[in-house]
């Protein structure tokens, strides 16, 4: 009898860590979305680089009247560079020049997605990228959600950055994972998230503390804005605050009081032109030519 419930309770051990494993793989977005195709806009180049630890990234390059400057637009978690198109229309519509790319094991790039800590590499790689090949001398980023994340665990690589937006920022990934979960399960956050916790080493190959943006954004070397619906209940109040606080003078913390986690440019495309477009022209400089033609 003992014997008969001590198979029992390994087998219902068993299930319950597949089940957590496999309600991981979704909550943290692992499986890879299928890209969906279509043809880029009228005079995108199709362009494809790799990262220092040899992934390959495909993404779009769009020239603009001056292309020594140029702005990368960076994709939220489970997306992919069309989740950013209608920015770099918009900045491509008053002169811009953009990169917008697929992040690892998203859309056409190879490898397999890490929340955003191996996507910092991503980003140096694009940076790099256009740099090298572009000609480009000055730069801006534009980065949502896991985007916005990658971009500041790579601001060692901001040489050529004048600015950065970062919208959706978190602070660390321990507490946006246990701010997201409250929302689903409730007190239960507790007991649920160190079970999602202890499967980011084995998943992604480092340790959760390791990923936290709030320790890295005092580095930046250039203005910084931080994007927040003023109604988003997935990234705590105080975690918006160390993250202004670690960041150097000027920082700008700007809300669309209507908008909850969401996409901020989707939400109110013209509060976004306007605010986003006076950031560009005071940090990356006005757009001049216009878009190339």
């Amino acid at each position: 009898m003992l014997r008969k419930t001590l198979i029992v309770a390994l087998l219902a051990a068993f299930l319950g860590a597949i089940s957590i494993w496999v309600v991981g793989s979704f909550e943290m977005s692992t499986h890879r979305h299928p890209w969906p195709g279509g043809t880029p806009p009228a005079g995108v180049e199709p362009v494809q680089f790799v990262a220092s630890d040899g992934v390959p990234l495909k993404g779009w390059w769009w020239p603009a009247g001056d292309s020594s400057r140029a702005i990368v637009l960076l994709h939220g978690l489970g997306a992919n560079r069309l989740q950013m198109l209608r920015r770099a229309q918009w900045l491509h519509s008053i002169g811009y020049a953009t990169l917008l790319f697929d992040f690892r094991g998203c859309g056409e790039s190879g490898g397999k997605s890490s929340l955003g800590y191996g996507e910092r590499l991503d980003v140096g790689a694009a940076l790099r990228y256009m740099q090298e090949l572009k000609g480009v001398r000055r730069s801006a980023l534009i980065g949502q959600g896991m985007g916005a994340a990658a971009a500041v665990m790579a601001v060692e690589e901001w040489t050529s950055v004048r600015g950065a937006v970062l919208e959706r920022l978190f602070g660390d990934l321990e507490s946006a994972m246990r701010a997201r979960v409250q929302l689903k399960v409730g007190p239960a956050e507790r007991l649920v998230t160190p079970l999602f916790l202890w499967q980011v080493r084995p998943r992604f190959g480092f340790a959760p503390e390791q990923f936290a943006p709030v320790q890295q954004i005092g580095k930046a070397r250039c203005p910084t804005l931080l994007g927040y619906g003023g109604k988003d209940r997935t990234i705590p109040t105080p975690s918006i605050g160390a993250l202004f606080a670690a960041a150097p003078t000027p920082c700008t913390l700007w809300s669309l009081q209507l908008a909850g986690h969401e996409d901020l440019y989707r939400f109110d495309p013209a509060a976004y032109q306007a605010k986003i477009g006076e950031f560009l022209g005071q940090t990356l400089g006005p757009p001049v030519g216009g878009p190339q033609k």
